[in-house]
């Protein structure tokens, strides 16, 4: 009988496993008053980026001296402008609100859309600082102008801070997925907006993250990029041997060790998955058995959707792949495709995390349990 749970959303509390340094690490330096310092959390998919920024919100929910605000650009229907400005107004209203630092009856996303007068009207006996008033008064001017959008954004990003400097709080602003925001209309502009927006403040502390390492590099990573040393990069990594066995431990008491291991090996120390196979077989049973009943229970539903968005080519390569590690020439020859399409189509495998190069040359699937059910699937 497991002793946990086993979910496919984020966890916090004592059911976060693993990632103690960077936790301590990001906890240690956002709390201090007077530091400016934010940063950068990437990493591949289902590796655990939301679970560590939420056990981050977690651990400093107690604290009055600070108040946390997150967004995921995935949550928000049909990104725009428009609603990712709402979104990201109400957030930061929420998350004052709670700390009972502010005082507002109605949404702040539906104040936006309401009248100036009215407003000031439904405000002027609140118990809201002139300096937050006076933000709020910006934004609704900037949404009444047609013209120039990037102001009404500008004025919500300055929001966190007016309210943290009116409060005597430290703002963490936490945006989950930011390169999304690339997908909005002008969105490099944007987010060069919002890096000299950044420098200005001193009472907020901006935390972003996301999944492809070549959007967040015109984010964040590249000296050329607006964020450049801005924000601090962390990369987060699969769970080691030990945070696997450990997991395991949590949701399943003692656990042998050689299944820890054949486990490991199959999900790459990827959270999402090792949930994701307790959920659907609670490790009943030998672990082989386990691993072949998710694989046929699940396999096709959980990993025909990302291999039918491949093209034939890279079909091909990527199922030449799952027979293990190979060079160009290697996978040229069992294709039967020249190594000069097959060396057109691995930068892409690559940059859509499907692959992976090694030393030497050498290529394999980065996701070990993709690869065992294409195994399964197109090869055995």
């Amino acid at each position: 009988m497991s002793k946990t749970e086993f979910v496919l959303t984020p966890v916090v509390g004592k059911d976060f496993v693993g990632r103690k340094e960077l936790i301590h690490e990001l906890f240690n330096e956002v709390i201090k008053r007077k530091s400016h310092i934010g940063f950068c959390l990437y990493g591949r998919r289902r590796i655990g980026k939301t679970s560590t920024l939420m056990e981050l919100k977690h651990l400093l929910k107690n604290r009055k001296d600070v108040v946390v605000v997150y967004l995921s650009l995935y949550d928000i229907a049909d990104l725009s402008l428009k609603t990712f400005g709402q979104e990201l107004a109400d957030r930061i209203a929420d998350a004052y609100q709670e700390k009972g630092l502010l005082s507002i009856k109605s949404r702040m996303g539906k104040l936006l859309n309401t009248s100036l007068d009215i407003v000031m009207e439904l405000l002027k006996n609140t118990k809201i600082q002139a300096t937050v008033l006076e933000q709020i008064k910006l934004i609704i001017e900037s949404s009444e102008k047609k013209e120039n959008h990037s102001d009404y954004i500008r004025h919500i990003f300055n929001l966190s801070e007016k309210l943290a400097e009116s409060t005597s709080t430290k703002c963490i602003l936490i945006l989950d997925e930011f390169p999304e925001v690339l997908k909005i209309e002008n969105g490099v502009q944007l987010v060069k907006m919002l890096r000299t927006q950044y420098e200005t403040q001193k009472s907020t502390s901006l935390i972003i993250s996301g999944s492809i390492k070549k959007t967040l590099d015109m984010v964040a990573i590249s000296e050329s990029s607006p964020f450049y040393n801005q924000l601090v990069p962390k990369h987060l990594l699969p769970f080691n041997e030990q945070e696997t066995e450990d997991f395991l431990s949590l949701y399943m008491g003692k656990v042998n060790k050689s299944d820890a291991q054949k486990l490991h090996e199959l999900t790459g120390g990827l959270p999402f998955y090792l949930q994701f196979i307790g959920r659907s077989t609670k490790y009943n049973g030998d672990i082989n058995r386990v691993i072949s009943d998710f694989i046929a229970q699940e396999g096709s539903l959980f990993f025909r959707e990302e291999f039918e968005k491949l093209s034939d080519k890279e079909k091909l390569i990527t199922i030449s792949l799952s027979k293990g590690t190979k060079t160009l020439t290697e996978i040229a020859s069992e294709t039967k495709e020249p190594t000069t399409t097959i060396g057109r189509y691995l930068p892409i495998l690559i940059e859509k995390e499907v692959a992976i190069k090694e030393s030497r040359g050498n290529y394999r699937l980065l996701d070990n349990l993709f690869g065992y059910w294409l195994k399964q699937k197109y090869v055995s």
